[in-house]
């Protein structure tokens, strides 16, 4: 089975390693927009030829389409860098996916309270709920899913969804402060009023690209 996060990971470090070799080969100069052209033509020609798996198709797709619409705008270079430190940290040492356990979860819902979250763990949510949280940032988890989605050593198995009003960015930040990755979904099929909804995965693996954690001032 060939995990999105894996490939991704393979391909944005082909994709640098090889602009590295074509600069230090002299075919491709240090200026941004020649590295934007490069790896513009190198997506296309990873795609026409099929490089890799099709898991990861539609973010190449995607990333084409920022090449051709933005030039040297779309950062692709510094995106790739951006991706491979963040996947760095939440891979195991041999550049592989890790469990994802639900102590994790745990000690992100005790760092949240300790901001002044409102964390409720002990609802069920069914087809619809509205929970009011008195103005508070507020996640709220499925006690039916804190039980469904474990096994019995505590490994996620089942995607988990994360229901969350408040500063996006922040719990973005703090999950992945616990190698969490998450995943957002379209707010209007949230089955939570007024909460955005995001997904936990197996092993952090997705199907697309995640939401990532804030860069540091000189990465930006």
């Amino acid at each position: 089975m060939i995990h999105f996060s894996t490939e991704i990971y393979k391909l944005i470090t082909t994709a640098l390693t090889e602009l590295s070799d074509s600069q230090d080969a002299r075919r491709t100069p240090h200026t941004p927009l020649s590295e934007a052209h490069y790896l513009g033509a190198w997506i296309t020609t990873a795609m026409k030829n099929k490089r890799f798996d099709s898991v990861v198709l539609p973010t190449l797709q995607g990333w084409q389409k920022q090449a051709r619409s933005l030039g040297k705008n779309a950062g692709l270079k510094q995106q790739f860098a951006y991706l491979l430190k963040c996947y760095s940290v939440v891979f195991d040492e041999q550049k592989e996916i890790r469990l994802v356990n639900k102590n994790q979860l745990e000690k992100l819902f005790a760092v949240l309270e300790e901001v002044q979250w409102l964390v409720t763990t002990d609802l069920a949510v069914g087809e619809r709920l509205n929970r009011h949280s008195g103005g508070k940032e507020s996640l709220i988890v499925c006690a039916q899913q804190l039980e469904d989605c474990f096994d019995e050593q505590g490994v996620l198995i089942k995607p988990i969804s994360l229901y969350v009003r408040g500063t996006l960015q922040d719990i973005i930040d703090l999950a992945f402060a616990q190698d969490l990755l998450l995943y957002k979904k379209a707010d209007n099929k949230s089955k939570v009023k007024y909460h955005g909804e995001f997904i936990v995965y197996p092993n952090n693996d997705g199907k697309s690209l995640p939401e990532l954690p804030k860069k540091d001032s000189e990465e930006s």
